[in-house]
């Protein structure tokens, strides 16, 4: 019997440090992979996954600010038909 890991049991704090060791200078994905004594195509799909959480956080960002510049703007519009409704009574 092999003594390979399943997927599942790399912990999520694992894969964050593995991902930090490649940032550093000089270092591939080949020596990290080696030197943590995972498959280095596990570490290429860890990267990838990374990237992806990154283009939906900065997405969720995105939205986040386009809901709150609606939320002003319509506060904003209620205060201009506020006004205008006030300046029509005294016409």
């Amino acid at each position: 019997m092999t003594n390979k890991k399943k997927s599942n049991e790399y912990t999520p704090e694992f894969q964050e440090n593995a991902l930090r060791l490649l940032k550093q200078r000089g270092r591939t994905i080949a020596s990290v992979a080696e030197e943590l004594k995972i498959p280095a195509w596990k570490l290429r799909t860890w990267i990838k996954n990374s990237k992806t959480k990154l283009e939906r956080s900065s997405d969720v960002d995105e939205l986040i600010k386009r809901d709150n510049e609606i939320k002003r703007l319509k506060e904003e519009i209620e205060i201009l038909k506020k006004a205008t409704a006030y300046f029509a009574k005294s016409l």
